[in-house]
């Protein structure tokens, strides 16, 4: 049987699978919900909960009309979401394995940064593990659920991902050379933190 709609996620944290009956792998899960490989370019996110559904389909739906720094979405249902599959590595996964981080890399953060604010996102933040390049080498952001819900307009998790990689310093450098308006914003939010 290969019907996803048998799958059943329960509330964990993360999340937990209680049943699946398809041939379907788990490719990840979180405290919302759990995702599913379809097939090559397809994956589905099964969420515990409806509201945590509702909330990342709206996300995707109003920003995939107006932006690619999601993925893109193909179906949704009462507790799931079929989506654009990015395969690869996620950028916390790459700059892990590369011990360095480019100026091309931070100004891509940048952007993503910037391409947030312009959509109006309450929350400017993202994990390192949820960035992702998309097939044709632009990167997206996946695990919308809190996007229009959690205030934050300083980048705090991204920059916990950075320093534990021990790149923050290097990433911070590149933003000063590159958008020194931003390296002073987050100077000041910095000293504060660390």
């Amino acid at each position: 049987m290969n019907d996803f709609t048998q799958i059943v996620v329960t509330p964990g944290k993360p999340v937990q699978v209680k049943t699946n009956p398809t041939t379907y792998p788990l490719i990840g899960k979180g405290l919302q919900g759990a995702v599913f490989r379809l097939s090559e370019d397809r994956c589905v996110k099964i969420y515990s909960k409806e509201i945590y559904c509702l909330r990342e389909k709206l996300v995707l739906k109003q920003v995939g009309e107006k932006s690619a720094i999601v993925p893109e979405v193909y179906e949704a249902g009462e507790n799931y979401i079929i989506m654009e599959y990015l395969n690869g590595p996620s950028l916390q996964e790459y700059l892990k394995k590369s011990g360095v981080i480019s100026e091309a890399i931070a100004i891509e953060i940048i952007d993503l940064i910037k391409e947030l604010r312009s959509l109006q996102f309450m929350r400017i933040d993202f994990s390192l593990r949820h960035i992702f390049y998309d097939k044709n080498g632009k990167l997206k952001i996946i695990d919308h659920v809190n996007s229009f819900r959690i205030q934050r307009s300083f980048p705090k998790r991204l920059f916990k991902d950075l320093k534990q990689l021990g790149l923050l310093t290097s990433f911070l450098e590149h933003v000063n050379n590159t958008d020194s308006d931003f390296y002073e914003q987050w100077k000041k939010t910095l000293k504060t933190m660390y």
